[in-house]
């Protein structure tokens, strides 16, 4: 059992998310949410802002020689082209999810180095859900992956696909799964279940063992990916770009990422397969 619940940079992160997740639930139970429009027409709401505050506050105190690019306070390339280290924090991912009031948004707090996600923390305010991955040792921390829900904490990792395939959808930016890739799914497997849900819990559910695929066709930011993706690693699974290269963070002028397949080593060479002939065709 991978037991980090006494380490004290692991007590240290969970702190700083738990006060985060408190403030939003908080604002959650407000009429007024707050929200107002952000220069790219995405919305931005009073929770965003009093947990990114929260965060960056945590995060500096924890590592003060440590810089923090977040969703919230982006910086530009010119300034943090130099940065080896950075927290990446998403301090309210799924915003949409959070309006709607549907439950499903996450807290996202990931470290890279040298532009590789080596440890990740993604908390679900709603339900209590929190996982860590770590893919490089950090500060003594072991590498691996966990879940814990109160006191109880489980090691987690990808699993085996079985019949039914779980397949997560996005809740709020599609599409479903293309009509071929499920065919060529259900050529190896029997049935193709679609799951849809917000934010990072997709990422968090697939490195838990509870579904076997995400493929994102939409944009998305470094903020939204860097977290999952040291937990997909740190449990095994994959996190990578239609040309089954991992994503690197904080290398280039843009934030955006382009489309990326999450799923064990067993399906995303399945999904790699398909990517290339729907290229050839194309």
């Amino acid at each position: 059992m991978l037991d980090v619940s006494r380490h004290p940079t692991f007590k240290a992160l969970q702190q700083i998310i738990h006060n985060a997740a408190d403030v939003i639930m908080e604002i959650y139970q407000k009429a007024d949410l707050g929200v107002v429009q952000k220069s790219d027409d995405s919305p931005v709401t009073a929770a965003d802002i009093a947990a990114n505050q929260i965060i960056m506050e945590g995060l500096t105190e924890l590592a003060p020689e440590i810089p923090i690019l977040s969703e919230e306070v982006v910086v530009s390339f010119d300034e943090r082209r130099e940065w080896q280290e950075l927290w990446v924090v998403d301090p309210l991912d799924g915003t949409k999810e959070f309006i709607k009031r549907n439950g499903e948004f996450s807290i996202n707090i990931a470290l890279v180095v040298e532009g590789k996600p080596v440890l990740g923390m993604v908390y679900l305010p709603t339900t209590g859900e929190g996982y860590f991955g770590v893919t490089k040792s950090w500060r003594g921390l072991p590498e691996g992956a966990i879940k814990w829900h109160g006191q109880d904490i489980e090691e987690i990792s990808v699993r085996e696909p079985r019949d039914p395939l779980v397949a997560m959808t996005s809740r709020s930016h599609g599409p479903s799964l293309p009509e071929d890739l499920k065919a060529t799914l259900k050529s190896a497997y029997d049935q193709v279940r679609e799951l849809p849900k917000g934010s990072s819990i997709k990422g968090c559910r697939i490195a838990e063992g509870i579904a076997d695929l995400h493929l994102r066709r939409g944009p998305t930011s470094e903020w939204d990916t860097a977290a999952q993706q040291a937990i997909i690693e740190a449990a095994g699974g994959l996190l990578v770009d239609p040309t089954g290269e991992p994503f690197r963070y904080n290398q280039r002028d843009s934030l955006l990422n382009g489309h990326f397949i999450v799923a064990g080593p067993e399906i995303a060479p399945i999904v790699l397969d398909w990517y290339k002939q729907s290229d050839e065709d194309n």
